[in-house]
């Protein structure tokens, strides 16, 4: 199921920039925007109808099966979006994944059963042109209008969520969702879909609202503050500022998991932003991609935006009060900071071959040695995230920047869990994420943080490079 939420969410991440495009058409132009114009608003349409569901589509099909499954699912998606009178994101969503399942499919049984005869390319198309034939004219004939039905039931279903009363308890299943890397999967992958539909009928949706409310986060992480000195407190502010101007809510993330009874703290935020936000009736135009305050302001149509930005503050001060309660002072002893890759550093270094430190004194506990056979050098470390966006995007300029500080010439890069470059020599996730790393990735040189915001940790990795020790 999180290998299906992981793709689903990867398919409106990366065409995150269309639906934001939409958004601040209808913030500046349209009927909750600052300058009405019905004429600009013609794109609106067929972005939402046509452009949008056939990027998704492809975006499935390209993450199974390459070029071809990416154009297979474009073909029939555009056959549904031509019968449909309701936007086809849905169905894109299905259609992708199945598109590239059924090229993946193929190809592999052509591979299997014919032998090297230099026509496999030759037939695999011509085996595939038939079932891609058969399904876009079934799209276009008969499942173009039963999604268009559909869709308008669902849209039915929605306004009744929206306006019932147990809409806040969402916050139950969100808030620890987001805490254990679910985060994406619900913005993108459930709320995102949901609001895409509801904004393409009202204009905004409060589904943009829910998963991404920067406010419990920021309340957890002022609490923190208070309690904390020193470098802690220095570190806290940083992820402060970069969680709510920034929009990257997986650095307040450590501090939850470290105390998990503020789960109740960011669950309470939540439910209070959301029943402000339902009670007033207030939305966003777009995903606010990140789940900054800045985002927030500048999707909020002009009447909401008041509404928004007092919402966000009121998660913040019922999440920062209760943390206050649920933080002890002891927390923050010496005994428990002598572990400091418990708190925000490494776990460990995953390696092919991997002994203990010869004693407490010789090296930095954070980081451990390698023995054996000898690996090759490192040229290329990918920071690595559920969707390739936030958080992996700021651990590797942070980490570029010191390698380039050294003079090492290394390659940084970025990308999501789905799609690690092969040619990775060093790979740096967050502990939650390191099983599906492990899944995914070709090299086995894996180290896996509590914390991407913690430059300590960059400092020591830099220094076990420059010394040849990874």
């Amino acid at each position: 199921m999180k290998k299906i939420g992981q793709i689903v969410s990867a398919m409106i991440a990366q065409n995150i920039l269309v639906i934001i495009l939409v958004g601040v058409i209808r913030e500046i132009f349209g009927v909750y925007g600052w300058w009405y114009n019905h004429q600009i608003l013609l794109l609106v349409n067929p972005i939402y109808n046509t452009l949008l569901p056939v990027l998704i589509a492809y975006t499935g099909g390209r993450l199974l099966s390459g070029q071809r499954g990416g154009v297979v699912a474009s073909v029939i998606t555009f056959a549904l979006t031509l019968a449909s009178s309701a936007p086809a994101i849905l169905g894109a969503m299905v259609i992708g994944p199945l598109a590239g399942w059924l090229v993946k499919y193929t190809d592999d049984y052509i591979k299997r059963r014919l032998p090297l005869t230099g026509y496999e390319l030759l037939i695999s198309n011509i085996i595939l042109a038939v079932p891609t034939i058969i399904l876009t004219i079934v799209s276009f004939l008969y499942i173009g209008q039963i999604f268009a039905t559909g869709v308008e039931w669902t849209i039915q279903l929605l306004e009744n969520i929206i306006y019932s009363p147990y809409l806040p308890l969402a916050s139950l299943i969100i808030e620890p969702a987001k805490v254990f890397f679910f985060n994406n999967i619900l913005n993108y992958g459930v709320f995102g879909t949901l609001g895409i539909h509801q904004a393409k009928e009202l204009g905004k949706s409060i589904f943009f609202l829910l998963e991404a409310n920067p406010g419990p986060g920021l309340g957890v992480l002022l609490a923190y503050w208070l309690k904390t000195t020193g470098d802690k407190q220095k570190g806290v502010k940083l992820a402060s500022f970069i969680h709510f101007f920034g929009g990257i809510h997986e650095v307040y993330f450590p501090y939850v998991l470290l105390t998990p009874k503020l789960l109740i703290s960011v669950m309470l935020g939540g439910m209070t932003g959301i029943y402000f936000f339902q009670y007033f009736h207030v939305g966003l135009a777009s995903i606010a991609s990140p789940g900054s305050i800045i985002f927030f302001i500048g999707l909020a149509p002009r009447e909401d935006m008041i509404y928004i930005v007092i919402g966000v503050l009121m998660s913040a001060f019922v999440s920062f009060v209760t943390s206050i309660f649920l933080i002890k002072d002891t927390e923050f002893s010496p005994s428990t900071d002598d572990n400091r890759s418990a708190v925000l550093g490494f776990n460990r270094l995953q390696t092919m071959d991997r002994i203990p430190l010869d004693s407490e004194d010789e090296a930095d506990p954070l980081l451990r040695k390698t023995v054996g056979n000898p690996k090759p050098p490192i040229n290329k470390i990918v920071f690595v995230c559920e969707a390739g966006l936030g958080s992996s995007a700021m651990g590797a300029r942070l980490l570029q920047k010191k390698l380039d500080q050294e003079g090492l010439s290394i390659e940084v890069e970025n990308a999501s869990i789905s799609e690690i470059p092969e040619d990775a020599n060093l790979i740096i996730c967050h502990q939650q994420l390191e099983k599906g790393v492990k899944e995914n990735a070709k090299t086995e040189r894996i180290v896996p943080l509590q914390s991407f915001t913690n430059r300590e940790v960059y400092d020591q990795l830099v220094c076990n490079i420059k010394d040849g020790k990874m």
